[in-house]
């Protein structure tokens, strides 16, 4: 998400009662809720016997994960890597063993769920730590996002043989629990809140950096951080366009992608309304998009191909004229992170599962003038519609000037 500096917005105040509530049926309080309950240490340890498991079935000994999502998911431990090694080794047959350095032991014994610490010392050499932890591993499964010299330098220090343990941590977090997804629900539920109260404060002059800032303090006032992309006018039409100068003026399409992390886990919403009334262009191609995204949700169950469920959506903005106008992939998975396993794209032809938590978010953009995408998040279901995990807009949104 984008960080921009806290500034004040006391010209968008007047326009705030002037905005009727959304045509949809969404949260709309701007006051912070109780967060859930984090897990429990039991969950991390059920992870850690799952892993296990796969790593034992890909003939792995043991697998090195260095800070990332993954060493949250498995060991209750959220910190950023540095210079300074730390890393969970989880036998495949033995104890789930955290090596870290010594000043910072006791800080991560109080989060961290694994059975013993190893530390080293500022004069140490932390990978021959590692190493002499490891003891006689033949096979050492590296976790997809480490660093490639750290990755080198474990499997030089130990003389374990290198083995990739991204599929098996990828495999193990695109399935999600009931307890997960109800967490990338209320994350979603304060995402649309954020949006909505950052609707009600759009006011004609305010740049997109300036309605940006609205939206990140909206967040804070929900309780947690989060932020996006403000994009007004032809701006819009840029699918990753950052928030610049740009002022709001009467006609423009305003365009939100957002999200927020609960407990550890993501949303991602994107709204576009018009500021003022809508012209027949804008119109139109909005309803293209709404017609796509309702064709995705319905394409997309346990079983589905995810190719075939881009398809389903793409063929409505093709059959629309607007086929070129859709230049990206119809979703990806979320959960501890933004964008994961699995993408609803082209080429994708790995059956999704249920558990499996995507964005469905169709978009048509049109260089100079206009951008529409709309964005909500589902979780994937046997025999059954996906589950809503955002409240799906209805008709076009209008915000009065």
């Amino acid at each position: 998400m984008t960080r921009r500096r806290w500034i004040a917005a006391g010209s968008a105040a007047a326009a705030a009662s002037a905005l009727p509530a959304p045509s949809f049926a969404s949260p709309t309080a701007t006051t912070a809720s109780p967060l859930p309950p984090p897990f429990a240490p039991d969950v991390f340890r059920e992870r850690q016997s799952r892993l296990r498991a796969a790593a034992r079935a890909n003939a792995i000994d043991a697998i090195f994960v260095t800070p990332s999502t993954n060493l949250s998911y498995a060991a209750n431990l959220s910190i950023g890597r540095s210079e300074r090694l730390t890393a969970l080794l989880l036998f495949t047959d033995g104890p789930a063993v955290l090596v870290t350095p010594f000043f910072e032991a006791d800080n991560h014994r109080r989060d961290a769920v694994v059975d013993d610490v190893v530390t080293w010392r500022e004069d140490e050499d932390p990978f021959a730590a590692a190493a002499k932890a490891l003891g006689k591993t033949k096979a050492l499964g590296i976790e997809g996002s480490t660093a490639w010299d750290t990755g080198a330098r474990i499997v030089a220090s130990s003389g374990a043989a290198a083995r990739d343990a991204g599929p098996i941590c990828d495999g193990l977090r695109m399935v999600k629990s009931d307890a997960e997804q109800e967490l990338i629900r209320d994350a979603a539920r304060r995402t649309q809140a954020a949006i909505e109260a950052t609707h009600r404060r759009l006011a004609r002059g305010l740049t997109e950096s300036a309605v940006s800032e609205i939206l990140e303090q909206e967040f804070q006032r929900l309780g947690v951080k989060g932020g996006g992309l403000v994009q007004f006018g032809p701006s819009a039409a840029l699918p990753h366009g950052g928030p610049g100068d740009r002022k709001l003026a009467a006609g423009d399409v305003v365009l939100i992608d957002a999200g927020c992390r609960v407990r550890g886990y993501t949303s991602d919403v994107t709204r576009t309304v018009s500021f003022g009334p809508p012209s027949d262009e804008l119109r139109k191609v909005y309803a293209a998009v709404d017609r796509a995204q309702r064709a995705g949700i319905d394409a997309l169950r346990a079983g589905s191909v995810p190719q075939d469920v881009d398809r389903a959506a793409r063929k409505v903005i093709e059959d629309a004229g607007y086929g070129a106008s859709f230049t990206h992939r119809l979703g990806h998975g979320l959960g501890m992170d933004g964008h994961e396993p699995p993408y609803l794209v082209g080429g994708n032809t790995t059956p999704l599962s249920a558990g499996n938590t995507v964005t469905i978010e169709p978009g048509i953009y049109l260089t100079g003038k206009l951008g529409v995408r709309i964005e909500d998040d589902y979780a994937v279901r046997a025999g059954a519609p996906p589950a809503s995990l955002s409240a799906r807009p209805g008709e076009l949104v209008v915000v009065p000037v």
